[in-house]
């Protein structure tokens, strides 16, 4: 899971880069648009990976709770 953290934090710095620069408003609205769909895909794949690593979580949760020999 190491690797897929380090993906993950790679891909929320690139999202983090976005948004800064469609605040700044110093780039044409062409590459705004191009930046906009790209931050878009980059917040759907975040999304994705903090749902799993929710559903993650609960099932370790409901392992342990289960367990009666701890």
């Amino acid at each position: 899971m190491a690797k897929s953290n380090k993906n993950f934090e790679s891909k929320l710095e690139k999202f983090q880069t976005i948004i800064n620069d469609l605040d700044n408003g110093n780039i044409p609205l062409e590459e705004q648009l191009i930046k906009y769909e790209e931050g878009m895909n980059l917040a759907a794949e975040l999304n994705e990976y903090l749902n799993k690593a929710e559903m993650k979580i609960i099932d370790i949760t409901k392992k342990f709770s289960n367990d009666e020999s701890i």
